[in-house]
């Protein structure tokens, strides 16, 4: 088996994931936390977990996982780890599905079988001040839920006592604060809205959602050419999504990406050389695909709606004259085993879970959260106290920023 995944990795490398040393920079405690939320966050033991993340870090190690040792001590690449556990699975390893497919079917299959009513959620999101100036003003921002995508929507900011103003608006909560000494500037939102999914806007006149050029959304002959492949110019409409979303579950891997080896201008181009996304680019080829037949399509974001791991995430979804925007969101591929379990596979084809929806891209978007974002980071995902924290780092370590969030459900 070593062998074996030896050679998965290699492949893996091949179609595109950068792995390198300058991003092997993170403990194997702070990988162990996040293995933690992937494939243990259900666990009531999570010492034992720990021992058995960190058992099965040392085997993959052992079998290729790239790392690098400074000052005694093994150092990784999150991103890399996670993709190794994947390519593992392809080739019969059973940790990935034991644990992350598991795990997640579990978040999924709680929050239907409690059918909660309504959720409160603490969205808090903590600014690293350590590049700001003493004595200067930031306008910093936090994502709030669309007011049109929820139902019975109550908002209570918290600021810090160095705010000098602030705004909320459908989808942030912007601040002016006035930095002083301290390490972190914070500021925060207490949520509760409903559960059930009101009505869906319909679309405007005009070309807003059939644009060849939209953030990750750029249509290039490649991608044209693949959607013709796909779906001739007269195919029907249900069969062209149908066809678009069966090759991106069938041919694509679904993992974490290093987005500084993403080239702006042709990200999908990219997508398709190296067979590789994650949820972002994942919506965006969808959409991109729908598209260039006419369907339009745009990309939602927000957090699901798991007790356990109301984490950040992407989907798309699609205009249907009979339905009105449908949703479709590619972690189907993560449930499905990578597209082995036809049970799993269209599980949120045409349908998803509740979730907490802050972008509905392009008209309604978080915009710049106030702060520099390095050209290349990582999105570190751990428990933390009854929700979970997400910080985005630099690959020197230093935080840029980390959000906190954590829910309950009303009305179980």
């Amino acid at each position: 088996m070593d062998q074996t995944l030896k050679g998965h990795c290699d492949v893996l490398r091949a179609k595109g994931q950068i792995f390198e040393d300058r991003y092997r920079t993170f403990s194997q405690d702070v990988v162990v936390e996040t293995m933690l939320l992937e494939g243990y966050a259900c666990s009531e033991d999570l010492a034992a977990a720990r021992g058995e993340a960190r058992e099965a870090i040392s085997r993959f190690s052992r079998a290729g996982l790239g790392f690098r040792t400074c000052n005694g001590e093994n150092l990784y690449d999150p991103v890399e780890v996670a993709c190794f556990v994947k390519a593992a699975a392809l080739e019969g390893d059973d940790y990935w599905e034991r644990r992350y497919v598991a795990t997640l079917r579990q978040f999924v299959t709680d929050l239907a079988s409690l059918a909660p009513r309504r959720a409160s959620l603490v969205y808090r999101r903590h600014f690293d001040a350590a590049n700001m100036t003493p004595g200067e003003t930031r306008r910093l921002r936090l994502p709030l839920p669309l007011v049109n995508r929820h139902a019975g929507v109550d908002i209570v900011p918290e600021l810090p006592v160095t705010a000098i103003s602030h705004r909320m608006s459908d989808g942030r909560l912007e601040a002016r604060v006035a930095v002083g000494d301290e390490a972190e500037i914070a500021i925060g939102a207490q949520i509760e809205l409903d559960l059930g999914q009101p009505a869906g806007d319909a679309p405007p006149e005009g070309d807003l959602y059939l644009r060849s050029r939209e953030g990750w959304i750029v249509i290039t002959p490649a991608v044209t050419e693949l959607a013709g492949r796909l779906a001739s110019a007269g195919a029907r409409q249900a069969d062209a999504v149908r066809a678009f979303w069966e090759y991106l579950i069938e041919t694509f891997i679904f993992c974490p990406i290093h987005y500084d080896a993403v080239p702006v201008e042709t990200p999908l181009d990219w997508v398709l050389e190296h067979r590789v996304y994650d949820c972002q680019l994942a919506s965006a080829l969808f959409c991109a695909l729908c598209r260039t037949h006419g369907i339009m399509a745009r990309m939602v974001g927000g957090n699901f709606l798991y007790r356990r791991s109301p984490t950040n995430h992407y989907w798309a979804e699609v205009w249907n004259d009979d339905n009105g925007w449908t949703p479709v969101d590619f972690i189907g591929w993560d449930l499905s085993r990578g597209g082995r379990d036809n049970e799993w596979r269209d599980r949120f084809f045409g349908q998803t879970d509740a979730r907490l929806v802050t972008e509905c891209l392009p008209q309604s978007f978080t915009g710049a959260i106030g702060v520099n974002i390095p050209d290349a980071w990582v999105m570190v995902r751990t428990i933390s106290g009854d929700g979970v924290e997400m910080r985005l780092s630099g690959l020197d370590g230093t935080n840029v920023y980390r959000d906190r969030v954590s829910l309950i459900y009303r009305g179980e």
